[in-house]
């Protein structure tokens, strides 16, 4: 057996990774992670857009940060907003101040399954928002699939193509579970 490093390998590590340690932080700290990164998302997201405002050559910020030898073009853009991304992941998750307890309790094997597929989610929503950060495309972009800089990867990875042809599925699969399991009948 030949095994080569390609997209598709990182895309299933990553994910296997997440979804594991899911199952070993358990159900409660998964969903904290999981308003972590929705709240990162949307934070990197915002100030992102407030980053692009400061590469417009009509913005004075624009001078300023020019004369100190710093240019805002979308790869820079693009590597501060995985960087923000990132940090704020971590930060709220370990720093937000909050906890998340998740009120219904089911039975061990419903326990279980709601554990792995709030990992597997919280894996895909990751990687659905580094790749539109890395488009440098806003969220939920219809057009992310046609961004230049994802083509070649578009290519190589059917998991990639499949992650940004279905980007919103993954980023709303998270609340629809959070529904979902909140329907099932609590265990008595």
């Amino acid at each position: 057996m030949d095994l080569t490093l390609s997209w598709d390998l990182f895309i299933i590590f990553f994910i296997a990774v997440v979804t594991a340690y899911s199952f070993i932080i358990g159900k409660h700290e998964t969903l904290k992670i999981l308003v972590a990164v929705y709240i990162a998302v949307l934070a990197t997201q915002g100030i992102g857009n407030v980053l692009a405002r400061f590469s417009s050559e009509t913005e004075p910020m624009y001078r300023i940060l020019k004369v100190m030898g710093v240019t805002m073009n979308v790869s820079s853009l693009s590597l501060a907003k995985l960087l923000i991304f990132l940090v704020a992941i971590i930060w709220i998750a370990l720093k937000g101040g909050f906890a998340v307890h998740y009120g219904k309790t089911h039975g061990s094997l419903i326990t279980i399954v709601a554990t792995g597929l709030f990992g597997l989610s919280t894996a895909t929503l990751i990687v659905t928002a580094l790749l539109t950060f890395i488009a440098g495309a806003p969220l939920l972009d219809p057009a992310l699939g046609s961004r230049e800089i994802l083509l070649p990867i578009m290519q190589q990875s059917a998991f990639v193509q499949g992650i940004i042809l279905n980007q919103d599925l993954w980023f709303s699969l998270p609340a629809l579970l959070l529904i979902g399991f909140g329907l099932v009948k609590e265990k008595t």
